[in-house]
């Protein structure tokens, strides 16, 4: 039976730069070809090793930003030194991170709602206008959207955004109140796809209006990723599962012990990340 080190648990997994970091129990790391895992100190900060809860970096991976327990430490030199975003008091718990066009960045948090940047992760406020569910699980871009249109997950549903996160508009969900765990938009950004915690995968082809079942179960839908020729990967509970035909049929990647998944930059393999402390990479 393999050993689970609740310690080395990955929370999330970010591809640039040529690079795949991973956002740990135990702090930041670089993920080699191999799967090797290597510690990148988050210098200048009291705490080196602090848990990192979520995890954006842009395209040439010489900004990152790191969602902590007290708000978003954030580096502009490719991790060579390390500051924290001033928070008001108390700090918000951030649970993810998404780089929108013209250098804009959102924040989810547990309880506090989206907070928004405009200067690189240095500052940030929040925007909850027509946010009325605060608990914020996941955030998804539509590509090619010069208006920036954006969703947030949350603990009852999903929330539409067209002007990069300053307002916000309820979705209505096939069965009410559903806690949404991940969101995916296909690459031309017709088509959404929510990851609920217990009603499934959910499918969308207007922008969130109405809504189709693309796989029934009963475990929580965690992650979410697409690939082009209607491919899609699906995280269920700690297994990873694959479609080739646009959520008709499914198989397992992994039957399980897989805290995440990631498509690479170039959508030709898929990373999951291990409970057991380990990585590996499946061609697509």
């Amino acid at each position: 039976m393999t050993s689970i080190d609740l310690m080395e648990r990955t929370h999330a997994l970010v591809s640039a730069g040529g690079a795949v970091y991973a956002a740990r129990q135990t702090g930041l790391y670089q993920i080699s070809q191999d799967g090797g895992a290597q510690r990148l100190h988050l210098r200048g900060l009291p705490d080196e090793e602090m848990p990192i809860l979520a995890l954006a970096v842009d395209n040439s991976a010489s900004l990152l930003l790191a969602g902590v327990h007290g708000g978003i430490v954030r580096s502009a030199d490719r991790g060579g030194s390390w500051e924290a975003a001033p928070f008001r008091a108390p700090p918000p718990l951030v649970t993810c991170l998404a780089l929108l066009p013209h250098g804009e960045l959102l924040a989810g948090t547990y309880e506090d709602g989206v907070f928004r940047s405009t200067d690189g992760g240095e500052t940030w406020r929040a925007h909850n206008h027509g946010l009325f569910d605060h608990s914020v699980n996941c955030l998804a871009l539509s590509p090619g959207s010069d208006e920036g249109v954006v969703y947030a997950g949350v603990s009852c549903g999903i929330y539409r955004s067209e002007n990069g996160g300053k307002l916000w508009r309820d979705l209505r969900m096939p069965a009410g109140d559903e806690m949404v765990l991940s969101l995916a938009t296909s690459p031309d950004g017709a088509a959404l796809y929510a990851g609920t915690e217990s009603h499934g995968l959910l499918h969308s082809v207007d922008g969130g209006e109405t809504w189709a079942p693309l796989l029934r179960t009963e475990g929580a839908v965690n992650a979410l990723a697409l690939v082009p020729d209607a491919i899609l990967i699906a995280q269920v509970d700690d297994a990873a599962l694959r479609s080739s035909d646009d959520g008709e049929t499914w198989s397992d990647i992994l039957a399980g012990g897989v805290d995440c998944i990631l498509l690479d930059e170039d959508g030709g393999q898929l990373i999951l990340a291990l409970s057991d402390g380990g990585f590996r990479r499946e061609a697509l």
